[in-house]
């Protein structure tokens, strides 16, 4: 060979290593009984390089654990380069651009030839280029599974024929980074609503779960963390595994069965993630009971929240602590509306509950006949708690103000009287010195500093914090 020659092919050799990929060299297989890692790395433009050293510091990570490891990174992470790569593999890591459905673009359509798959360089030695079909491809389910046929984009047919791709029995699939896969959009757009994450990650995770993959994980929080605990820990369950990861959040955690793989479950949650917004930033999709070496393990599930929707909630623990106590069952259909003003006669059920007050022997009011909790509202009375609002009526449906929400939990604890005055905005209250006996008891600190704000109304998060305060 001339001498140039033999530079030149030197030189095409260290870059190619470099990058992950050999041309025309096929990724040598794992040793018996070593976890085959694949790490393809996607064309992002101007954020191929921190891409790149994403990728780097996950293989570092598994080579660490024992794992042999092949980078596919752009701009040689073609269709060709990555499926004979993958051959074998089994941990898949993909970081790069993601196509999932729903998406702004399809118009109801999920189009199969190019969503839920890889973006990928169209040629070798290129760049780093996204401009969709001019530099990077999308190439979808039908391309993973190797069904794209004369009706799928010419693009597909083009550079992403030729599969299905071929990875060790059991693999198991980590997308990281990669917008749609964990059920988050892409940042510019609406965070996604728990039904179209549910959605993406069913749709995403549909063609690795039946060409044999045993879990599928996606996320933006670090994939590093799942690669090293799936490679660590081969007898432990997924969903241990996925409890274990970064950012995992039992308040927020929804579990789903998978809507198209029969005994599959979609783990979905909604926390705060990139970009300081909350939105659905990673999740889970396999067996949960399953683990990497395929033994199917007693995990029994995670410790799910009684309620959806307090997660964030500043009086989350505080709603815990109530729903432990048997003090709410909240407002109905598995949510406590912690937001919602708070009635006067869901007061009165959790003081009467929280209390356990006797039933009452007569009824009270005339206003709250057939009101869901008129039961309550007359054992606080008989408890001298409250009086009602006027002659003879309770004004159930009411929102409790915060004045009077000092006197109801004053009076139910029998609280001490203070010479001491908390609160500048109090003093034309009718409830002043129940505000003061409150305040005297540790159970508030007002809404301000020297304020109470006594006619404000009273949140049913608030009021499970009074109830913890006082309480607990």
């Amino acid at each position: 060979m001339p001498y140039r020659a033999r530079i030149a092919a030197i030189i095409i050799s260290l870059v190619a290593a470099t990058l992950g990929v050999v041309p025309g060299v096929p990724a040598a297989p794992a040793e018996a009984g070593v976890q085959k890692v694949v790490i393809i790395v996607g064309p992002v433009g101007s954020q191929t390089s921190s891409y790149r050293s994403k990728g780097n510091s996950i293989a570092a990570t598994a080579e660490a654990a024992g794992a042999t490891v092949v980078k596919v990174y752009s701009p040689n992470a073609t269709w060709d380069n990555v499926r004979e790569a993958v051959d074998g593999a089994n941990i898949i890591v993909y970081l790069g651009h993601g196509n999932g459905y729903p998406n702004p673009y399809s118009s109801g359509t999920e189009w199969t030839d190019r969503v839920n798959g890889w973006g990928l360089n169209m040629r070798e030695d290129e760049g780093d280029g996204d401009t969709i079909n001019e530099d990077m491809v999308y190439c979808g389910e039908k391309a993973l599974r190797g069904t794209l046929g004369p009706g799928d984009g010419p693009t597909q047919q083009s550079y992403c024929d030729g599969g299905p791709i071929t990875p060790a029995p059991g693999f198991v699939m980590v997308y990281s980074n990669a917008c749609y896969t964990p059920g988050a959009g892409e940042g510019w757009d609406t965070p996604a609503t728990e039904s179209v994450a549910k959605t993406r990650v069913a749709s995403y995770s549909r063609p690795v779960l039946e060409l044999g993959a045993r879990a599928y994980f996606a996320t933006d929080l670090g994939a590093g963390t799942i690669v090293d605990l799936v490679l660590r820990n081969p007898g432990t369950a997924f969903g241990e595994l996925f409890e274990m990861g970064n950012g995992y959040d039992s308040l927020a955690l929804r579990v789903h069965a998978h809507p198209e793989v029969s005994g599959r479950q979609i783990w979905i949650q909604k926390t705060d993630g990139p970009g300081d917004r909350p939105d659905y930033f990673y999740a889970f999709a396999g067996e949960p009971a399953r683990a990497p070496d395929g033994t199917l393990t007693d995990y029994a599930g995670p410790d799910l929240p009684p309620f959806s929707d307090i997660a964030g909630s500043t009086f989350a623990d505080d709603i815990l602590w109530l729903a432990e106590q048997e003090i709410t069952t909240g407002c109905g259909d598995g949510k406590f509306c912690p937001t919602a003003t708070v009635t006067r006669a869901q007061m009165a059920s959790f003081i009467a509950r929280a209390l356990d007050l006797p039933p009452a022997t007569q009824d009270y009011f005339t206003d709250d006949d057939g009101v869901t909790g008129e039961a309550n509202i007359n054992r606080m009375a008989e408890a001298g708690i409250s009086g009602g609002c006027d002659e003879n009526r309770f004004c159930p449906n009411d929102p409790v103000l915060r004045d009077q929400m000092a006197s109801f939990i004053s009076r139910a604890l029998e609280l001490p009287a203070t010479e001491d005055d908390f609160f500048d905005d109090d003093g034309s209250s009718s409830h002043e010195l129940n505000i003061n006996r409150f305040a005297d008891a540790g159970i508030t600190n007002g809404c301000a500093p020297s304020l109470y704000c006594p006619v404000a109304s009273v949140t049913r998060g608030q009021m499970a914090a009074f109830l913890h305060r006082a309480l607990g």
